[in-house]
């Protein structure tokens, strides 16, 4: 059972795992609504955009049209042309001719003069704003006329800001950048403040929250405007809803997944010991058997014990159980069931072959454990083999853990047990190290065997490693040999040994006997050939 203090931290950690998805979720929800919002707004302000820069063309288009043709001021001719220019726009209301902000006559026929005032807005391209009353021109509001040079265009403002909007109250607003809020060209609505004209001088177009609104900024440089639109925050409020409906259930059901298997986990692993004992006594580790072979004539000689253990519903990894063995230190357990598999197993090899040679692993408990001596005696006599039919490895770590193993190792020699260090040069050891260690045969690791033919600053050190074993007069079997190239490069370099893919992969009892009988059979028909 889980300690309190484990309980506590494991509840915790569920919890954390529970929400970070619900929150993801959230959050998800709320920028999926602030991007459909600011799509929308932004085509809001692209749309308007649209429009004036329509407007604007219009306008330069007439007053040079009117100025190429020279015709008399508001003669029928130049009424005729500026009914025609009226015609041919979108948004004018109706052309005009302006002298010094005074309306002389329209595209609607000679007027009387109006006087327009000053004007209202003048951009920086000589393009002036004036208002016309509602009253002068019997519209329920003002009309705007733009004037540039000798021509003018009126327009309705509220023409030009007739877009429509999912929202009833969109704030639309069409400004001179250089003029701040007075400089307002159009607008839609009360509430454009003049933190919405704040906009970077290089900027095209830009998307804020303010004031509790959603405004999009779009830039006109070429009439120095700044088209606005804005929609209240509280739409976005109001949209999440819809995505929350989706992705809070989904991000629920994925945090409790995620709590589940974590709590699952943390369980698992408090119960390990019990676990591991149930599993010895329901006899569910089993060996599988790794073939070595000698590089020069391609023979099975011997091979690998590797533990696997099987549960009701999964494979357990072995890099997984073995280290929370060892750290709850009932490893030795695991490595007696393992004596006890391959002692019934290996005098099915030695009938076929009697030179065979197993390679068992041991961890550093086992190392320092008194009674490994009388289980190794134990393991001849069930299994009727020899000292010399049996290896023993250990990794780097484990030689070195305790000034014990020494001791051990050099009793274990003394029997007759060959020993390996395996998984060399992936921790501490040194060539220093090696001499001190009473060793046979050296293992090299499969992180340096990939390194064959690969490149890179770490292919050089398979060979440093094989040199080093030569100067110690140690035996060679390399790990991981999955390429013919490998091999051959093995072979060159006085490797006598290997496992690996390339010769086979790990396999039960039966299929290895097999092959042990198919190499005897061989050579006993080329031994009489």
């Amino acid at each position: 059972m889980l300690n309190q203090s484990r309980v506590g931290v494991v509840s915790t950690m569920t919890m954390v795992a529970f929400l970070v998805p619900v929150l993801a979720s959230v959050y998800l929800s709320w920028r999926e609504s602030y991007a459909r919002e600011k799509s929308l707004t932004l085509g809001y302000a692209q749309n308007l955009e649209r429009r004036m820069d329509e407007i604007s063309g219009q306008l330069e288009e007439g007053a040079d049209t009117l100025q190429a043709d020279g015709l008399a001021p508001c003669s029928p001719q130049e009424v005729k042309l500026m009914r025609q220019i009226d015609l041919g726009s979108s948004y004018i209301k109706a052309a005009a001719r302006i002298e010094r902000s005074t309306l002389l006559c329209t595209s609607q026929g000679v007027t009387n003069p109006v006087s327009l005032g000053k004007p209202e807005l003048a951009t920086g391209l000589d393009v002036s704003e004036y208002s016309i009353p509602g009253r002068q021109t019997k519209t329920p509001h003002p009309l705007k006329v733009f004037a540039e040079g000798k021509f003018a265009a009126i327009v309705d403002p509220n023409l030009v800001l007739d877009i429509a909007t999912e929202s009833p109250d969109v704030e639309l607003a069409v400004v001179d950048s250089s003029s701040g809020k007075s400089g307002r060209v159009a607008a839609l609505g009360p509430a454009v403040s003049s933190d919405w004209l704040d906009m970077p001088a290089h900027t095209a177009q830009s998307t804020i929250l303010n004031a509790g609104y959603l405004v999009s900024r779009v830039r006109l440089p070429q009439w120095h405007l700044l088209v606005i639109a804005a929609t209240p925050q509280g739409y976005i409020d109001r949209r999440i809803g819809r995505f929350a409906v989706f992705l809070i259930p989904l991000g629920a059901l994925c945090g409790g997944v995620l709590a589940l298997t974590l709590w699952l986990m943390a369980r698992i692993h408090s119960s390990f010991p019990t676990m591991l004992r149930r599993a010895i006594r329901e006899e569910s580790f089993y060996v599988l058997y790794q073939p070595v072979i000698e590089l020069v004539t391609l023979r099975v000689i011997g091979a690998e014990v590797l533990v696997r253990w099987r549960t009701s519903y999964a494979e357990m990894r072995p890099d997984f159980f073995i280290p929370q063995a060892e750290q709850c230190g009932l490893i030795q357990l695991i490595t007696e069931r393992v004596l006890d598999l391959v002692a019934h197993d290996l005098p099915r090899f030695l009938r076929i072959d009697p030179r065979f040679r197993i390679a068992i692993n041991l961890s550093a408990s086992d190392l320092q454990d008194v009674r490994l001596l009388d289980a190794m005696d134990r393991f001849l006599e069930i299994s009727g083999a020899s000292p010399e039919n049996v290896e023993l490895e250990a990794t780097e770590r484990a030689f070195l853990e305790s000034p014990s193993t020494a001791k051990t190792i050099g009793a274990l020699r003394a029997k007759g047990f060959s020993v390996a260090i395996d998984d060399f040069g992936t921790g501490y050891s040194s060539l220093a190290c090696l001499q001190t260690l009473p060793l046979d045969t050296l293992k090299i690791d499969r992180a340096f065997v990939d390194t064959i033919h690969a490149g890179g600053t770490t292919s050089h050190v398979v060979e440093h490693i094989i040199e080093m074993a030569h100067e110690l007069d140690l035996e060679m079997v390399a790990e991981g040999v999955e390429t013919e190239p490998q091999a051959q490069y093995l072979l060159e370099h006085g490797v006598r040994l290997a496992q690996g893919w390339q010769f086979g992969r790990p396999m039960e009892l039966e299929p290895l006997c097999q092959r042990l009988q198919l190499q005897a059979s061989a050579e006993a028909a080329m031994l009489f050939a």
